[in-house]
């Protein structure tokens, strides 16, 4: 799931993907937009993860999220992870305001299956209730920025995990971009993680969004990943 520069064109499509890190934009209203990716990890595949948002109103998004995963040797299953909304809270205009005062929103989400999860998180665990994150993004010219994200995952027993996920990321070209990230969690037990990653993606236009990535445990460099994905929208409404 992706942050993607303010730098880009006014109008084309912003994801949440490739990254971990989400990103504050809210999908246009009146749009529909999926943002699918097809994974394989260590122990599984995921084909494909699955996020749908649709543009209630100009600071308001819902979304979906789901998943369709096989382990080795064993059947192919789906999986309805979340459902949820994003929320803008600070929207300031230009480079020189956003700079000093991060494009920020909020992110909840409530796991419909409290058995699975998003397995991009790192921790399959069957606890997990739902989640708040807040996103924010600081541009520092018309080609870099840094997008970083902080927030918590409630548990069925009542603990908290902490959430954190940092990517800086430049334009390369009119049409792609590159980014580097770091991301982990700080839960209540001993399978805290923390991961690095890094991705390109590329638009074929302004409703149409190819990506590439891969990530590794700093933890336990045997876990990684490796993703492809494409991002879409249309209008239902005008």
């Amino acid at each position: 799931m992706s942050f993607t520069a303010l730098a880009q064109s006014e109008g084309r499509i912003e994801t949440d993907r490739p990254d971990q890190t989400e990103c504050p934009f809210i999908v246009k209203k009146g749009y529909v937009q999926g943002e699918l990716g097809f994974n394989r990890s260590t122990s599984e595949y995921l084909f494909p993860t699955s996020l749908l948002k649709y543009g209630l109103s100009k600071r308001l998004e819902l979304r979906y999220v789901s998943v369709l995963s096989q382990e080795p040797g064993m059947q192919t299953r789906f999986q309805t992870e979340a459902v949820g909304f994003k929320w803008a809270l600070f929207q300031p205009s230009g480079f020189q305001s956003s700079a000093w005062i991060p494009r920020t929103s909020v992110i909840v989400h409530y796991n419909w299956d409290h058995q699975n999860r998003d397995f991009s998180e790192k921790n399959l665990r069957g606890h997990s209730i739902g989640d708040v994150v807040f996103t924010m993004q600081n541009d520092f010219n018309e080609r870099s920025g840094i997008g970083y994200n902080v927030g918590a995952e409630l548990h069925s027993n009542g603990s908290l995990e902490g959430i954190y996920r940092v990517a800086p990321n430049v334009l390369i070209g009119k049409k792609g971009y590159a980014y580097v990230e770091v991301f982990g969690r700080f839960p209540a037990s001993e399978f805290a993680d923390h991961s690095y990653d890094a991705g390109f993606a590329y638009y074929v236009n302004d409703d149409l969004k190819l990506d590439i990535s891969a990530g590794q445990s700093l933890l336990h460099p045997e876990d990684y990943y490796i993703a492809v994905g494409l991002s879409f929208r249309f209008r239902i409404i005008r």
